[in-house]
């Protein structure tokens, strides 16, 4: 039974002889371990991945190449130092492709820091890889009716006991070189000795629990414990002086952990060419050739697997190191012990352990997932976005080869259908886009309040203006009507050339202008009912340049109209709109000294018509832009500063707007914008009056009567 023990900062998956651990706060869920597990025992979940390790095939992929280094596995080596310290009877069996540890000097300095750490005796694991081959030997010179698969490499043992078991008859009936050495370390040195296996291999961890061959290895630690178990002694194994190996020595076994070894071992009569007898590495190739074997589509006498480029490339060896430099430092140690060595010698002590037993059964672990319909995937790919033929991207981003593969596992509980990366990116893509409308969509709902909250303070400051005015203008109108009284008395008395004359009329002159600025007051302070009746703005504003268009100011100034075709009626008090437009015009000529160029359009936006007036004037400091609708400012000599604010009074309780656009330089522009919605009496006389004109040209309204 699988156990998982989550904890704040580590995960682990423990079967009770084997425990991967996964580190959560390291994982970047990047799926990288899924793509290369070659038994899919991984599945991507929500906060971290889950691994299936009744479906592991121990090949230590996952571990060695995860790029943040979230997952391991638990060590021996804490029990291994506690055997160490209590019990002297303890052997040290080293795997065959221990020279590929380069750093570790020689051979024989590797006994003396192992025997310097507490172990009594270190032997060379190749041994048992030399029994093996006679093993094998036998095998291929006696015979046999059916196909042998090798049952050196542990990973490709366990891929065939649980995905293609129906080939684990051809399972060659041979224990491997690790089981071997320890069933003769075991013989000769009896129950009370513990012997402890030193690899580059995960597997050799898990096989030695397998009941199959249970008791021939107490303890298993790999290459990469050693080395960390001399760094926390202070021991550099390099510096040593050399001591021989312990135990019986081997001779070819030696060369077992490279490409071809196997065969190497077994004698020179059997040769990779021969077609009878063949074998290939690497995960992908071994993988693809046990399904083609299972399949019937390729044969042959006798197939070697071997799941990594050899020993040499397990996945604790010194990765430094290329596979190719440690073929070669494992060649070179063979030939130089082989070259001490009497043959003879080494045949003589090889029979003296015939009596070793050497037999394997394996047990089927079949591991099997259920079969999904048809309509099943279909439905996932669909989820997904990836049903043929136009979107099954197969981009193995997921860890699966074909968005159908992946489909197949989420149907049979080994993915989850959202970790896809298209898929993802693409739902990324609509949350953000709806993101971004909801953004916009509150940047203006927060716009517009703005825009109402200015509009609701102009409002109130010019209402308390408006009373403060009314109240004003009252009060200097009577003083300011007999000033002018008198003084047209004063000037009637006196003669034509009397030289107070001119002093009079200054006062009088003076007195009228009093009175416009007052009049002005009470125009600003009296919100007068409006006369609205229907009307065309096109035609009003047609009617304002024709009053200006002639006056003196306007001789050098280019006019442009851009006017819509078809102008909807609108509902509005056509006087006060000719005053706001009269005023607006007025100003852009003024600003523009009389030269320049002044354009005029109508837009229809929606539910409104906006008028735009655009000068070619010196433009507006952005200073004063906040205060242009404010009664009384001015930037005029002689101006009384209450133009535009009567003017934005009379659009604003039209139920309409006046928006200004100015840069220094380059002009200004103003835009008024007018509602186009009316009642049903409007909408009726609105047809009616379209109907006529379309029949009689008419221009405006005036002829069909106001609406009070």
């Amino acid at each position: 039974m699988i156990k998982q023990t989550d904890t704040k900062k580590n995960i682990f998956f423990d079967d009770g002889t084997f425990k991967i651990t996964v580190n959560v706060s390291k994982c970047r869920k990047c799926s990288y371990c899924i793509q290369i597990c070659p038994a899919k025992a991984i599945k991507l979940g929500k906060d971290s991945i889950k691994i299936f390790l009744e479906r592991c095939i121990f090949c230590g992929s996952c571990i060695t190449a995860c790029p943040q280094h979230a997952l391991g596995y638990e060590s021996a080596i804490e029990k291994v130092k506690e055997l160490l310290s209590e019990n002297e009877k303890t052997v040290a069996c080293i795997d065959p492709a221990f020279p590929a540890m380069h750093d570790i000097g020689s051979a024989r300095q590797l006994v003396t820091a192992l025997k310097s750490v507490g172990f009594k005796e270190v032997w060379e694991g190749a041994f048992g890889a030399e029994l093996i081959s006679q093993q094998y030997r036998k095998l291929l010179i006696d015979g046999t009716d059916k196909t042998l698969i090798s049952s050196f490499c542990p990973v490709v043992v366990f891929y065939i006991q649980k995905y293609l078991t129906q080939l684990i008859p051809n399972i060659a009936p041979v224990v491997s070189p690790m089981i071997a050495i320890g069933r003769v370390a075991r013989a000769i040195k009896g129950p009370d000795w513990r012997i402890v296996y030193i690899t580059p291999c995960l597997a050799h961890i898990k096989e030695v629990a397998a009941p199959e061959v249970a008791g021939a290895i107490d303890d298993v630690i790999t290459f990469r414990d050693v080395k960390q178990l001399f760094d926390s002694r202070g021991i550099q194994s390099n510096t040593l002086p050399e001591t021989d190996f312990d135990g019986p020595r081997p001779f070819l076994g030696r060369v077992i952990s490279i490409v071809g070894g196997l065969y190497r071992s077994t004698g020179a009569h059997f040769d990779i060419l021969m077609d009878e007898i063949t074998g290939t590495y690497g995960h992908r190739r071994v993988i693809g050739a046990l399904k083609q074997l299972a399949s019937g589509r390729i044969k042959a006498k006798f197939f070697d697997f071997v799941y990594c480029s050899g020993c040499v490339d397990g996945p604790f060896t010194d990765t430094e190191l290329s596979v190719l430099g440690r073929r070669q430092l494992v060649i070179r140690y063979a030939k130089d012990e082989m070259s001490r060595q009497d043959v003879s010698k080494v045949i003589a002590e090889l029979d003296s352990f015939e009596h070793i037993d050497l037999h394997r059964d394996f047990l089927n672990m079949e591991e099997r997932l259920p079969t999904p319909t048809e309509e099943e995937i279909k439905d996932i790919l669909k989820k997904i976005d990836k049903l043929p033929p136009n979107h099954n991207m197969d981009c193995r981003a997921c860890g699966y080869l074909t968005c159908r593969d992946k489909a197949i596992a989420v149907a049979q509980g080994i993915a989850e259908a959202e970790y896809c990366l298209p898929y993802l990116l693409e739902q990324s893509k609509k949350i953000y886009q709806q993101l971004k409308k909801s953004h916009n969509q509150l940047k203006m709902s927060h716009q517009e309040l703005e825009q109402a909250q200015a509009h609701l303070l102009r409002t109130e400051k010019l209402a308390s203006i408006g009373q403060l005015s009314a109240g004003v203008a009252h009060e200097i109108n009577n003083p300011l009507g007999t000033i002018m009284i008198y003084a047209h008395l004063l000037l009637k008395g006196m003669d034509k050339d009397d030289p107070r004359i001119e002093d009079i009329e200054l006062i009088i002159g003076e007195a009228n202008r009093a009175k416009e600025i007052v009049q002005g007051l009470l125009s600003f302070a009296r919100e007068t009912k409006l006369r609205q009746g229907l009307m065309n703005v096109s035609d009003l504003l047609e009617d304002v340049l024709s009053l200006v268009i002639n006056q003196s100011l306007f001789h050098n100034i280019r006019i442009e109209k851009s006017f819509v075709q078809d102008m909807p009626i609108i509902v509005a008090d056509e006087t006060k709109l000719k005053q706001v437009f009269l005023n607006i015009i007025l100003n852009a000529a003024q600003a523009m000294e009389g030269n320049g160029k002044l354009t005029i359009s109508t837009i229809i936006d929606k539910k409104h018509i906006k008028v735009k007036i655009q000068d070619t004037g010196p433009g507006i400091p952005p200073e004063n832009m906040g205060k242009l609708f404010s009664p009384f400012f001015t930037t005029k000599e002689k101006g009384t500063g209450l133009g535009l604010a009567i003017s934005y009074g009379i659009v604003e309780r039209h139920g309409g707007k006046i928006d200004v656009d100015s840069e220094l330089g380059k002009g200004s522009t103003f835009i008024i914008s007018l509602p186009i919605s009316i009642d049903e009496e409007d909408e009726k006389f609105k047809r009616h009056l379209n109907k006529l004109s379309s029949q009689n040209k008419i221009t405006g309204r005036k002829n069909y009567g106001q609406k009070n």
